[in-house]
């Protein structure tokens, strides 16, 4: 599978989840969270890909800036933000994004309006 394409299956998989319903708040809140971490561990694999010269940097910058639209496109609650916010983080300790980038993402965000 090419790299458009598992961008395409982790987007269909954050859909799919978003619409999930059940009883249990706690189950769709961690199939929510479960399908955004996944966007992060592929982020986090193709940076590995990117230091083994596998892919370049530009394909790892292209596929990365598709990840985080897809990530923002899907930030619609304060739950939602709080997971965006936790693959931030974790993307800013692994010295992926620095300080403004990570500000940018956030106030591209839907409730990024709300966060001076």
């Amino acid at each position: 599978m090419n790299i458009d394409e598992e961008i395409k299956q982790l987007s269909n998989q954050i859909d799919i989840a978003m619409k999930f319903e059940s009883y249990d708040e706690d189950e769709e809140y961690e199939k929510n969270k479960s399908s955004k971490y996944d966007v992060l561990k592929f982020i986090l694999e193709k940076h590995d890909e990117l230091k083994k010269k596998i892919i370049s940097n530009t394909e790892f910058v292209n596929l990365f800036n598709k990840c985080i639209l897809i990530l923002i496109n899907n930030t619609g609650c304060s739950e939602d933000f709080e997971i965006l916010e936790e693959i931030l983080d974790n993307l800013y300790e692994k010295n992926l994004i620095d300080s403004v980038k990570y500000k940018e993402i956030i106030s591209k965000s839907n409730l990024g309006r709300w966060i001076e």
